[in-house]
């Protein structure tokens, strides 16, 4: 692609929200379609902006005059209707039905396939929300869940997606050392920390109490990791349960409901790792543990 990175950046995010929208499509709530509505118009009005701007013009602040500015596309007149759907959710309260929100799902989609393919010249599957991932081993590994998922290798990206989430905790935020620092700071007892150190259960080492020592030591440990590391997934807790029980799921799922299910891994594990790292949580590494 031979556009400029804040050229990119802008369609990668637009991209998001549209993707983000198909999660919420897939819900079976009434709020979630509403979302997914106002998430597909507010992703096709980024475009739109990205467009005309490609163009070489000032992007006009309605819409309609907006995609008068872009020229005549095979669904304009879909983007209208999509556009008065969200006016009516917005303004009117209105409840948009299942069908509706599938419908433009696909619309949004094919119309942004086609601005990437006429106005800017690469395609829509090149746009990765990877590129917005400053770690370079967790931008490659989330790439290849997102190449996978496009090569139609759904249950290939679930895997790729649980491997980078698994770097993302353990290696590279280091999430249970970060918890642990929580805990001993907001309320580990002396009883608690003297538990805790490696050298506790070798007090029993010749009793019979031994083993047991160990594997208490060790339970405690991983309990007050989980307890605590909780804390860094925020709003993503709900998704994070979703997401388990799709990855550790032993059902055989195929056709639009794995695809929905490897959608639903490739957004959450990219939104938490884009979370983690706006917050700095890469920012520290082993060599920086005091």
């Amino acid at each position: 692609m031979s556009e400029d990175g804040s050229e990119i950046k802008r369609l990668v995010l637009a991209k998001s929200l549209y993707l983000h929208g198909c999660t919420h499509a897939t819900n079976k709530d009434k709020v979630s379609w509403m979302v997914a509505i106002h998430h597909f118009d507010n992703a096709i009005e980024m475009v739109l902006k990205c467009a005309v701007t490609k163009k070489g013009k000032k992007p006009e602040r309605y819409f309609e005059e907006l995609l008068g500015q872009v020229g005549d596309l095979t669904l304009n007149e879909q983007m209208r209707n999509l556009h008065r759907l969200r006016n009516d959710v917005q303004h009117a309260g209105d409840i948009p039905s299942v069908d509706s929100v599938i419908k433009y799902k696909g619309y949004a989609e094919d119309f942004f396939r086609e601005v990437c393919d006429k106005i800017f010249g690469f395609s829509y599957d090149e746009l990765f929300l990877s590129e917005l991932i400053g770690n370079e081993r967790l931008r490659e590994q989330v790439r290849k869940a997102e190449e996978a998922f496009e090569r139609g290798e759904f249950e290939r990206c679930v895997e790729l997606c649980d491997e980078a989430f698994i770097s993302a905790t353990s290696e590279e935020a280091d999430i249970f050392y970060k918890a642990g620092m929580l805990t001993g700071y907001w309320g580990a007892s002396e009883e608690l920390k003297m538990i805790l150190e490696k050298e506790y259960p070798e007090k029993f080492r010749d009793t019979e109490y031994y083993n047991l020592a160990k594997e208490l030591c060790g339970a405690i440990k991983q309990w007050g990791q989980a307890t605590t590391g909780m804390q860094f997934l925020d709003e993503y807790r709900v998704d994070f349960i979703k997401y388990r029980q799709i990855v550790e799921s032993g059902e055989e799922f195929s056709g639009e409901k794995l695809k929905d299910h490897a959608q639903f891994c490739l957004n959450f594990v990219t939104s938490v790792v884009l979370k983690w790292q706006a917050e700095g949580l890469f920012g520290l590494t082993d060599s920086e543990h005091v």
